[in-house]
């Protein structure tokens, strides 16, 4: 019994919720793979620059036929940080993210009550060691083979999987829930219209930044660096002064970069642009 008279489960009814859990787990996990697919998509879009990830870049030949792949792409610390956090937040909130809603999952401490933010801070955490070396093996081994089926973030917390039915404690009160759902709803409705503002006021930079690593459009051959002036907006359409360096030549160039709009997929592409540089310093 617990100190408010509620009896707590035992070790082997929570194993054997554990169990029962597992097959729903995978489910689960194709969902919320899914809703941060979707996430990484929207940050991606909005806050990502293109780089080359493979091959070689046309300003890198002389001549040659030239094959290069590019993504487009934020660094990968805040991509971890939106995965940890996605998890965290919902657990903390809810005891489940949306896919173990859906599968009719919980997370729980070891005696099958609600689990804190504390707990579910620490076990998301442990999601970067369970990750490895790829596709959650280690985190996939540790579940299917111990006791209460706990990855490492889940022996980190103290913290189960169970079936929403397993959970010992009364759960939230119909108000504590929906105030939650609501701040929930709220900061996500917020988050996207900043991405969405970003995306226009913000993002013509990165997409010229994207432009300058393919060596695409006026920067066709190697520049080192660039700087860009204050900006002229349009009707869906924005033109920036440019100044930057060739690095083969070492000449200094001026000139313009135009962006045209296109809503909603495309966003910001590049139209075209116009220079002139000084005479060449290296031969």
């Amino acid at each position: 019994m617990t100190v408010s008279g509620t009896p707590l489960a035992s070790a082997n009814s929570l194993a054997s919720a554990t169990a029962r859990a597992l097959p729903r787990r995978l489910g689960a996990l194709i969902v919320d793979a899914l809703v941060i697919s979707l996430l990484d998509a929207i940050v991606n879009g909005t806050f990502g620059v293109t780089r080359v990830t493979s091959g070689v870049v046309p300003s890198m030949t002389t001549g040659s036929f030239a094959s290069f792949t590019t993504q487009t792409t934020v660094d990968w610390f805040w991509l971890t940080l939106l995965w940890v956090a996605y998890y965290a937040v919902l657990e903390g909130l809810f005891g489940a993210t949306v896919g173990k809603r859906i599968a009719g999952l919980r997370v729980t401490d070891l005696e099958g009550r609600r689990i804190g933010w504390q707990a579910a801070i620490l076990r998301n955490l442990g999601r970067l060691l369970d990750a490895l070396p790829f596709l959650y093996l280690l985190g996939g081994i540790l579940t299917l083979t111990s006791k209460q089926h706990q990855r490492l973030g889940d022996r980190f917390a103290g913290t189960l999987v169970v079936p929403t039915a397993a959970v010992i404690s009364p759960p939230l009160p119909s108000d504590v829930l929906r105030r939650r759902a609501i701040a929930v709803a709220v900061v996500t409705a917020l988050l996207l219209a900043f991405c969405a503002v970003f995306a226009y006021f913000g993002r013509p930079p990165l997409v010229i930044e994207g432009e300058r690593n393919t060596s695409e459009g006026i920067f066709n051959q190697a520049v080192g660096s660039y700087t860009l002036g204050s900006p002229r907006w349009g009707t869906g359409t924005v033109t920036y002064p440019v100044s930057y360096e060739l690095v083969r030549t070492g000449q200094n160039c001026h000139g313009l970069i135009t962006l045209d709009w296109y809503w909603p997929l495309i966003g910001w592409v590049f139209r075209g642009g116009e220079s002139n540089c000084s005479p060449p310093i290296y031969p």
